[in-house]
């Protein structure tokens, strides 16, 4: 992953936690700092994840909150 996506994939992602905190599972909130951990210590160790693979888990973790945030999915129905 670029060094440039992966801060501000790593800085998005803190905000979103911090600005949704209330709203979020605690599931949630765990694998947004597990994510955010693996991130920033992907330079210091091997990759255990694709690069594709972290954006993935990255736009995944953006959808949980918007998910949660909106309640996009009582809008769908």
């Amino acid at each position: 992953m670029d060094s440039h996506i992966k801060e501000s994939s790593v800085r998005l992602l803190i905000e979103l936690r911090d600005a949704y905190r209330g709203q979020l599972d605690t599931s949630v909130i765990e694998e947004i700092n597990t994510v955010v951990a693996a991130l920033e210590q992907e330079g210091k160790r091997s990759k255990c994840l694709a690069a594709l693979d972290w954006g993935d888990r990255v736009l995944e973790l953006i959808g949980k909150v918007i998910r949660v945030v909106t309640n996009i999915t009582d809008l769908m129905r």
